[in-house]
């Protein structure tokens, strides 16, 4: 018995409808499996952080603690936020330190345009330390290593102004062309 073969009639209109579907469909799955950052009304959860979503959250509680601010202006787009969230912060001698000695402070430079303005940030990452006052103690313009870190955290811990070295140009930011 020979079957014939049913060929379907595809439109160009149906086939980009197709597509299109095809597409939106793995943007979504890839969109929450490559972010793995979940947030509250107050809180952002970042490498098993919990980070006030506000400066002005965490200067209020800075001044109830007495601890230094660790504000970190990051966006979901941005790779080298992606690396600090993958290779440096979840490094168990850089958690100790935020953990215990820091207030932490996340600001999604795509929701909250306040605070970015209010310090002058516009490109993540950018890492801002502040003492429990809210005067500036230094600021990162950019991607660090583990250890670059974990020497400005130690610095801000003991109350002294960090040293630190930016290479020729500039640290590695994610810029919007």
């Amino acid at each position: 018995m020979l079957r014939k073969a049913v060929m379907v009639d595809m439109t160009p209109k149906k086939t980009i409808t197709i597509a299109v579907l095809v597409v939106v469909v793995l943007f979504v799955y890839y969109s929450i499996n490559a972010a793995p950052l979940v947030s509250d009304e107050k809180y952002t959860y970042i490498s098993d952080l919990k980070w006030y979503k506000t400066y002005d959250e965490g200067v209020r509680v800075a001044n109830e603690t007495g601890k230094p601010i660790f504000v970190y202006f990051w966006a979901i787009w941005c790779k080298f936020c992606e690396k600090l969230h993958t290779e440096v912060y979840p490094d168990p001698e850089v958690q100790r330190y935020l953990r215990e000695d820091f207030v932490l402070v996340a600001v999604d430079l795509d929701e909250n345009k306040k605070d970015a303005q209010r310090f002058g940030v516009q490109f993540p990452p950018h890492l801002l330390f502040l003492s429990s006052d809210g005067e500036i103690i230094t600021r990162i313009p950019g991607f660090v290593s583990k250890d670059v870190l974990l020497s400005v955290l130690r610095d801000v811990k003991k109350g002294t102004a960090p040293e630190i070295e930016i290479p020729e140009g500039e640290l590695p930011q994610t810029r919007i062309k």
